[in-house]
């Protein structure tokens, strides 16, 4: 005798796995030929070294380490709070010895967003790695920006509003530490 269910298990989802950087950045993995520049790997080709920033950091796991098996992207506007279609996007990787991450962009101005509210500068940031489920959605904002209107960060409650903040360690120079799980988690938007 068969028996039927009224609801159907979730189908699991697919973890990104180890090999995601091949498909997604072989010339950052040292695999040659297949593409003359990875994807994302200059968000701003117009702009010169003097007019970006650097943001650098590295993704903690739960127990407080370091990984290099995560790739992040990010989208954002430039200078002028404008998005355009040509640049913004930026694909990057940890260091496999460091574990840290690089990313050499402009820094975003502000920007009024659909609902004609201004948004403080921030970088749209997502992340994939082998064991995650789905992406994670975050956002990076800078230290030193009028912060306390934005239309996100004035509803976040009882989090830890500062895991979204670069701290600025020089002029053009800001460190941003992605912490996965634990007391310091970053905050993930569902999006």
């Amino acid at each position: 005798m068969t028996t039927s269910k009224e609801n159907l298990d979730e189908t699991p989802f697919q973890t990104a796995g180890p090999f995601l950087h091949i498909g997604c950045m072989p010339n950052a993995i040292k695999i040659k030929k297949l593409y003359k520049n990875d994807l994302g790997e200059i968000p701003f080709k117009s702009k010169n070294e003097s007019e970006l920033i650097t943001i650098e950091g590295s993704v903690f796991d739960g127990n407080g380490v370091a990984l290099d098996d995560v790739m992040l992207e990010t989208w954002q506007c430039d200078e002028k709070g404008e998005f355009k279609e040509e640049s913004g996007f930026a694909r990057f990787i940890p260091n496999n010895l460091t574990k840290k991450f690089i990313l050499k962009t402009v820094k975003p101005g502000s920007f009024k967003g659909f609902d004609g509210k201004i948004h403080s500068p921030y970088i749209s940031l997502s992340i994939s790695s082998r064991g995650l489920n789905m992406t994670l959605n975050t956002r990076i904002y800078f230290e030193g920006d009028e912060l306390k209107n934005d239309p996100l960060l004035s509803i976040i409650n009882n989090c830890n509003v500062n895991s979204l903040i670069a701290k600025k360690i020089s002029k053009h120079s800001y460190l941003f530490d992605i912490f996965l799980q634990g007391e310091e988690e970053t905050i993930f938007l569902d999006i």
